[in-house]
Order: structure tokens, then sequence, then C-alpha cells
């Protein structure tokens, strides 16, 4: 095998916000980590992560992280372990906060 030459890539286009970051809410586990999964920009790429929920506050806290639903099943069990934890309304959006609902 010799010195093949790689075809060129052609480049990626990008979303005009492409460092947004993005996390869905894939479960949770011995009722106090939760599974999620993280992307940023347009979600071709995602990593599963498992975080304890305060952790997890912070961490989409810090990267301004848009919550995406998760299943309605999910969303139960992790209103419940927030609840316990003392972070009600985890899943609310930023929008609902400023309409009120």
């Amino acid at each position: 095998m010799g010195n093949q030459e790689l075809p060129e890539r052609a480049p990626r286009l990008r979303s005009p916000n492409s460092s947004q970051a993005y996390a869905r809410v894939l479960g949770t586990r011995a009722g106090k980590f939760v599974e999620f999964e993280f992307s940023l920009g347009d979600g071709d790429l995602a990593v599963e992560l498992i975080l304890p929920l305060l952790a997890f506050t912070e961490f989409c806290k810090d990267r301004q992280v848009i919550l995406l639903p998760p299943a309605e099943a999910i969303a139960a069990d992790l209103a419940r372990l927030a609840w316990r934890a003392g972070q009600p309304g985890l899943l609310r959006r930023p929008e609902e906060d400023a309409s009120g609902s």
C-alpha cells in the first residue's frame, strides 16, 4: 500500500449558531443520577453522559444548554428525582418561565 491521496472532504455547512448546546434526558439511575445525551450545534454528534442531578443542573447552566423534551415516562422519573433533590421545575423551559405558564 503506497501513499494514496485521500479525497478532499467537502466543507461542512454550519448552522448560524453551531456552538449551541443541547441535552435530552434519557433516564435516571439509582434514583440519584441523570443519564442524558449532550450535543453541540446540529446534533450530528452526541455523547451520552451520566451525572448526579445537581451536577447535571450546573452542567446545563454553565453551558447554557437547551433541554430537549424527554419521553413522557422519563420526564415523570426526572420530575420525581428533581423534587426529592429540591430542584422542582428542572424540565421547565426558559420560555415557559417568561410566559408565566
